[in-house]
């Protein structure tokens, strides 16, 4: 009885096993059965595979373990390698890209949960991007003997004046330089759906090198909207601009600023504003409050 018991569960752990290595297998499927994301076995296929029968069967024995060993590791290692940068892409734009229209204080208390989800969601984006054939992996086109065609570029477009192809390569995740945004504004300066795809992903890029030479034209474009307005703080701060200090004090002085916005624009003079700056938003509030009667 207890040999029949025994007998029935190592049944039963063998066919579960079985089941397992079989979804495992269903779920890569997607994946390793598009010849774009096995490099390594195409190039098996191309160098060591003989195109006539006779050769071909004679040479089984060689190429068939080479392409085995080569497919383990398209699986396992090349594949997942090639999606990192795509998982990386994923996460800063889902977890660490500010949304313009979430004020300081959300974005504050949101960090908290974007340090602990970090792991978590590039671990399991880079596992889904590696068993399933999505967006991401069109990229290994360039080993086809016959390649994709190619989606026409940002700069193409803008020179061709193909409107629909700019707002499908604003509307995706790919990075541009921030010249070439600058160029998308220029020339269509008002077509606001553009526009504002085109400015949102020119800030989003900006760093320490670049944001010099576009300072003055997003320092113009302070006090328009509250999306624009936060966004910009928001890369003002970033970048510590004191040319951006001096100018949104100017704009808090004058009394030009919505009251809406005029603790986002405080916040940010107290983040990169010079002690002098400073003082002026402390009397500020100081002032605002003997006048709320606190």
């Amino acid at each position: 009885m207890i040999g029949k018991s025994e007998m029935t569960l190592k049944f039963r752990r063998r066919n579960f096993f079985t089941i397992l290595i079989f979804l495992c297998i269903s779920c890569w499927n997607c994946a390793i059965f598009n010849r774009n994301n096995t490099p390594l076995i195409v190039r098996v296929e191309k160098h060591l595979v003989p195109e006539e029968t006779v050769p071909k069967v004679l040479a089984a024995p060689f190429y068939l373990p080479v392409g085995l060993a080569a497919g383990v590791l398209d699986l396992f290692i090349v594949h997942p390698i090639l999606r990192i940068p795509d998982a990386y892409r994923d996460t800063i734009s889902a977890l660490w890209t500010p949304q313009p229209e979430n004020g300081y204080m959300t974005r504050m208390a949101f960090l908290p949960f974007s340090v602990l989800l970090t792991p978590v969601f590039f671990i399991g984006d880079l596992f889904f991007r590696s068993a399933f054939d999505v967006n991401g992996n069109v990229d290994r086109a360039r080993i086809e003997e016959v390649p994709e065609k190619k989606v026409k570029p940002l700069q193409q477009a803008l020179s061709e004046g193909d409107r629909a192809t700019i707002l499908k390569c604003l509307s995706s995740y790919t990075y541009y330089e921030p010249n070439t945004l600058y160029a998308v504004l220029e020339a269509y300066p008002s077509d606001e759906e553009i526009r504002q795809l085109a400015f949102v992903k020119l800030v989003s890029a900006l760093n320490a090198r670049t944001f010099p030479e576009f300072e003055d034209f997003l320092l113009s474009q302070l006090n328009r909207d509250a999306r624009t307005d936060r966004l910009l703080l928001g890369a003002f701060r970033r970048l510590s601009s004191k040319k951006a200090s001096a100018e949104i004090l100017r704009l808090l002085r004058t009394g030009s600023v919505p009251e809406a916005l005029a603790k986002d624009y405080m916040i940010a003079v107290i983040y990169i504003g010079n002690e002098k700056e400073l003082q002026y938003i402390l009397d500020r509030i100081r002032s605002d409050k003997i006048k709320d009667g606190r």
